[in-house]
């Protein structure tokens, strides 16, 4: 009698189609593959819309699983196809920092893969909703036979609000923005985390700003944070709104890079930071400003061009810049939130010699309004 309970328990623990509530029908897929949130875009400095999402994938199997292959489509009509190396380097672990670059998921772990879809054509003429097709192989091993089907497809709806129009925060030339939307690999584009229990993509449309003078980022040997072209720089509002928060009182980050007592808490990583309310669920971040250097406080109302503070190098940063972003909430860690800049020129493009440090700017200079600058644009901000 035992035996035969035994084996009982057994097969109903494996036959899906015993299991309440699952169709006879139904494919054991042993992957599942969910949206991290809705379609998000802006309109870059390339000229064409950049669509953004991310996809979440789970291997529910005892065996490795491989992806081979996603397809993005509108209707039937096959728009991004990633593959390879490709696929491979729009993909990693969810693990907090971990950004190398896969195809692999081990058996029970995740992979976020993120899409970067770039459209031509007016934005009235955005499709409401994308369908991704991810395949994928499973690793031979312990019931890897009971998966019947290796592709999946989900639909994700696309949010065709218009991104926020707001002015530069910072004033000049050469303003050279790194870890900008829509690189894969960037730390901002890629980074992940679990907020209020839900995994959120907290920096896709943030910049780092630094100043470029003559294709370098700092003056004299470059070994003080005051050497640095963009140490002090004024930081503007860039539209009217209402402080919510100010954090404080935080000394700059040691250089040349090293540990830093400083940042003891996630409240501490934005170092000397403001917040300002713009609109509903659209809230301005301002972060890693010069210690002493913030002029406005809590509930101070803000007219657009106002100075904030200076440019600085507090909390988590690894040299003098300016992190700005777009939230939907008063949380730095919220959901980043897509915007463009109502005007300014357009350098060009720069890159930095891993070598000598030096910025080789490819030159291509032309106004732009209404528009998202790309990682590593170049630009101008006069009002």
């Amino acid at each position: 009698m035992m035996r035969r309970l035994s084996l009982v328990i057994s097969i109903t623990s494996l036959c899906v189609c015993l299991l309440p509530g699952v169709s006879p029908a139904a494919d054991v897929t042993g992957l599942t593959v969910r949206n991290v949130d809705a379609v998000r875009y802006v309109p870059a400095t390339d000229g064409r819309k950049h669509l953004e999402f991310d996809l979440l994938i789970t291997n529910g199997a005892q065996t490795e699983a491989t992806l081979r292959e996603v397809v993005v489509r509108v209707g039937r009509k096959v728009m991004l196809r990633l593959s390879a190396g490709e696929l491979a380097t729009s993909t990693h672990s969810i693990a907090v920092g971990v950004r190398t670059p896969t195809r692999k998921i081990p058996p029970a772990s995740s992979v976020i893969t993120m899409v970067d879809l770039k459209l031509s054509g007016p934005a009235r003429d955005l499709p409401p909703r994308l369908t991704s097709t991810v395949k994928y192989g499973v690793a031979p091993g312990p019931l890897s036979n009971i998966i019947d089907r290796h592709r999946i497809t989900i639909g994700t709806a696309v949010d065709r609000k218009v991104p926020i129009s707001v002015a530069p925060p910072l004033r000049g030339s050469g303003w050279f923005g790194l870890n900008a939307c829509c690189v894969p690999t960037a730390p901002h584009r890629s980074g992940i985390l679990a907020v209020n229990n839900r995994l959120t993509m907290v920096e896709t449309f943030a910049i780092d700003y630094v100043k470029v003078v003559d294709g370098s980022l700092t003056r004299g040997d470059g070994t003080k944070v005051t050497d640095f072209y963009g140490y002090g720089q004024p930081i503007h509002n860039v539209a009217r709104g209402k402080v919510v928060a100010v954090h404080k009182g935080l000394p700059d980050a040691p250089f040349p890079p090293g540990p830093n007592p400083s940042v003891r808490s996630s409240d501490d990583y934005t170092g000397n930071s403001v917040m300002v309310r713009l609109a509903p669920h659209t809230f301005a971040l301002y972060a890693h400003l010069k210690p002493g250097s913030i002029r406005v406080r809590k509930g101070q109302r803000l007219r657009r061009g106002q100075v904030i503070g200076r440019l600085g190098n507090s909390g988590n940063s690894t040299g003098p810049h300016l992190h700005f972003s777009l939230q939907v909430t008063s949380n730095p860690f919220s959901r980043g939130v897509p915007f463009v800049f109502d005007r300014f020129r357009l350098q060009g493009t720069g890159t930095i010699d891993p070598e000598t440090g030096e910025v080789h700017i490819r030159r291509s200079p032309r106004p732009a309004r209404s528009t998202y600058p790309l990682d590593g644009a170049v630009a101008t901000f006069n009002r």
